[in-house]
């Protein structure tokens, strides 16, 4: 674990070093503080935007037309943890914590990425731009790294954050309890959360909310997991929590937190049973919402049915359509937000036509825009087509489906024309390709048609992981998962030591693996490994998870009988690393001491004793 240390350096002997010393402690408590603010301002500030001014319900018209100061505040801040954390390196010389196994593994995947910008013609600013957007969450992780924790810093730096999280609680029980009138007293101007019974907190979406909280419910399972006894009164806040959650109806954040929560009982397993009762509230809170809201229960039908639907009915088969026309409307549900959903229960003015329409966001843009949800409004109706579509006579109606799975599926058949290097980072479907081309989709580079986005206006293609191999390819997907992989193995082996030793493993270092796998199965069905709200909460975790895993454990009772494991005689496992003249010379004086006080045998006694008595003896 030495390879991971975030441990203070070591105090020098010289006293000119002692101003050093304080400058390197107020560096620590500067970066911790930024994270703080950043961690809270990321979960204030699309509410912030919606407050400082009319917005339009066009995601693409608000990425160029809302209040921009938040996000200019946001990247301040990171720019700001970022150079703190370079002159903290700097002043106390440890570049050497920086050449683990997770660093290398981030400097090659930074280089494919740059690779693939390069061979696909990305521009220097399309790439440094997409490489931020990729890579600030991980900012919040090396400053963590810099900064000389405490228990004390890292408390002061949680509890804001906390009490946020229990706002963003009250306010989603709030809305699924009052509707539509609490949606509304926040200032939130598109109301098509509110009309499919989905909290959203100060959320932009419920999804992000579903992401704060599943994140929070895995703290308190790897709280449980370690702990011998838990009071009732943490069960109550946990199924409180696990309430606002379901409310939410966020899927992603549901399978995310019921998988983590199975591979902390597979991996901890002192606590599974626990753990696993927590999972069991998530799955009753979730099935209680489905079962009283009826329109839930039909998203939740519609979904599944128009998955299915996918399946059969590939992307491309449309009738009289050829494969990846951007011309051609499948009419795939989308929501109002910009996520795939479908339609909520008929109304009326919906009977008559049962198929789900894309985003009913209008704007001053040229875009068209169908509605999202059947509501008696002036929204325009009907589907996107950027064409004029053929006689309905001509052509049978598309079937409803699923936009994620035809997203997939497209990609399957783009993806083998240039699998190794992708089709260049800020290029395909993210918020840095939008912003630099709304027309990205019809890059001839992805067909004769470009790629077809179904009338979906969302501002990115809604799977980080569907972005991410089609920017950067098979070699670059495979690298990235390698660099998560490394940063989560020395978690998983300092909890697997502890095991070992049969002693309980730090709660940071079990929710650090949790929130990990949380973040890459909730990436598979949203953008959120590249959202403004995930990665700068997923990445405090990690980096405060990699801290306590540096940290000596206590000490250990170990098991009877022997071990095939190396270790030693104090309860620690065998550390093959050269030691340091310090580290040596502590040892020694160790092993001094306890020759001192060892016990004698009764054997010893007397060989000592007899040797006393001989002539010319000691004494």
């Amino acid at each position: 674990m030495a390879s991971m240390s975030s441990a203070p350096p070591a105090a020098r002997s010289n006293s000119a070093d002692v101003p050093v010393r304080q400058v390197s402690r107020l560096l620590s408590v500067a970066l911790v503080l930024l994270v703080g603010i950043l961690l809270v301002h990321v979960l204030f500030e699309t509410w912030v935007q919606v407050l400082s001014g009319p917005t339009s319900k066009d995601p693409r018209v608000n990425l160029e037309n809302a209040a921009q100061w938040p996000k200019q505040l946001k990247t301040a801040l990171y720019l700001g943890l970022a150079l703190l954390t370079v002159v903290k390196v700097v002043l106390d010389r440890q570049w050497r914590r920086y050449r683990t196994a997770a660093d290398l593994a981030l400097l090659v995947l930074g280089l494919v990425m740059v690779l693939a910008g390069v061979v696909n013609d990305s521009s220097v600013t399309l790439m440094g731009e997409a490489l931020f957007v990729y890579f600030r969450g991980a900012i919040v992780f090396y400053a963590l790294r810099a900064a000389d924790l405490d228990r004390t810093l890292v408390r002061r730096m949680l509890v804001p954050v906390t009490v946020v999280v229990g706002v963003n609680v009250a306010l989603a029980l709030v809305q699924m309890v009052a509707g539509r009138p609490a949606h509304s007293a926040l200032g939130w101007a598109d109301l098509t959360w509110a009309d499919q019974s989905r909290a959203q907190g100060l959320q932009p979406h419920p999804n992000h909310l579903g992401h704060l909280l599943g994140l929070a419910l895995l703290g308190f399972v790897a709280w449980v997991a370690v702990r011998d006894r838990v009071r009732p009164l943490w069960w109550v806040l946990a199924t409180v929590v696990a309430v606002a959650m379901s409310a939410t109806q966020s899927r992603e954040s549901l399978i995310g937190v019921l998988a983590a929560g199975v591979v902390v009982a597979v991996l901890v397993r002192r606590g599974a049973r626990r753990v696993l009762t927590v999972c069991l509230i998530v799955v009753l809170c979730t099935a209680g919402q489905i079962a009283v809201r009826p329109d839930n229960r039909a998203e939740w039908e519609r979904r599944i049915g128009n998955a299915f639907s996918g399946l059969h009915n590939p992307a491309g088969s449309e009738p009289g359509r050829s494969t990846g026309s951007p011309s051609a409307s499948p009419r795939p549900t989308a929501s109002a937000g910009g996520r795939p959903s479908v339609v909520p229960a008929p109304t009326a003015s919906s009977a008559a036509s049962a198929r789900p329409s894309t985003s009913p966001r209008p704007s001053g843009s040229s875009r068209p825009a169908g509605p999202g949800r059947p509501a008696p409004s002036t929204r325009p109706s009907g589907p996107v087509a950027t064409t004029a579509p053929a006689p309905a006579a001509a052509r049978p109606a598309a079937p409803v489906r699923e936009i994620r799975v035809l997203y997939l599926q497209q990609a399957a058949r783009i993806l083998p024309r240039q699998p190794v290097l992708g089709f260049g980072i800020g290029q395909f479907g993210g918020v840095v390709a939008e912003k630099a081309n709304p027309n990205w989709h019809k890059n001839p580079k992805f067909g004769p048609e470009g790629f077809n986005r179904y009338g979906f206006h969302a501002v990115q293609v809604d799977s980080f992981w569907l972005h991410l191999v089609m920017e950067v390819g098979l070699l670059g997907l495979a690298v990235y998962l390698v660099w998560l992989a490394m940063v989560t193995w020395p978690l998983v082996a300092r909890i697997r030591r502890d095991r070992r030793l049969t002693r309980a493993p730090s709660e940071a270092t079990v929710w650090g693996v949790a929130a990990m796998v949380f973040a890459c199965l909730v990436g598979f069905l949203s953008p959120s490994m590249e959202d403004p709200l995930l990665p700068p909460l997923l990445w405090t975790i990690v980096g405060v998870a990699w801290w306590a895993a540096s940290r000596p454990g206590p000490a250990a009772s170990l098991p009877a009988g022997p071990s095939r494991d190396p270790v030693d005689r104090y309860g620690a496992e065998a550390d093959t690393r050269i030691l340091s003249t310090d580290e040596i010379l502590a040892q020694a004086r160790l092993a001094r001491r306890e020759a001192d006080t060892q016990v004698l045998t009764r054997d010893e006694i007397l060989a000592q004793a007899r040797r006393a008595r001989r002539p010319g003896g000691p004494g």
